[in-house]
């Protein structure tokens, strides 16, 4: 697949240490609850622009759960992320709540949770 060019200077923002992983990240993270309609309605197309806008300023700590929107919040991210390089970005999700009164921490659920969130993500790995 091909690349997908931000243009714009995407270091222009600083980057700082997140704690000892040696990851460098954005002072600014973006919170991707929005992309999952959680404070209502919005075009699919303007959340997946408002990432690459994010990226284009160099915002690059992204923050999803499968509970924003049952799963839309990252499907939509996955989207956006689509041929975006692996290393210019950092991804933080998280396991254990998937709908308003659904908990499960069990070590099977929370793999299970891991590989469809990376399936939706479009990636390999999480940092976060």
């Amino acid at each position: 697949s091909k690349l997908r060019r931000i243009p714009s200077n995407p270091t222009a923002m600083e980057k700082r240490p997140l704690g000892n992983t040696g990851l460098m990240v954005s002072p600014i993270g973006f919170g991707c609850s929005p992309l999952g309609n959680v404070f209502g309605g919005f075009n699919e197309e303007d959340g997946i622009n408002a990432v690459h806008e994010a990226l284009k300023e160099g915002i690059n700590f992204f923050d999803t759960s499968p509970f924003y929107g049952i799963t839309k919040s990252e499907t939509v991210l996955g989207k956006a992320l689509v041929g975006i390089p692996r290393d210019s970005y950092v991804l933080a999700t998280k396991v254990g709540r998937y709908g308003p009164d659904e908990f499960d921490f069990s070590a099977a659920r929370v793999t299970t949770s891991i590989q469809e969130s990376m399936q939706r993500l479009g990636g390999s790995f999480f940092y976060i």
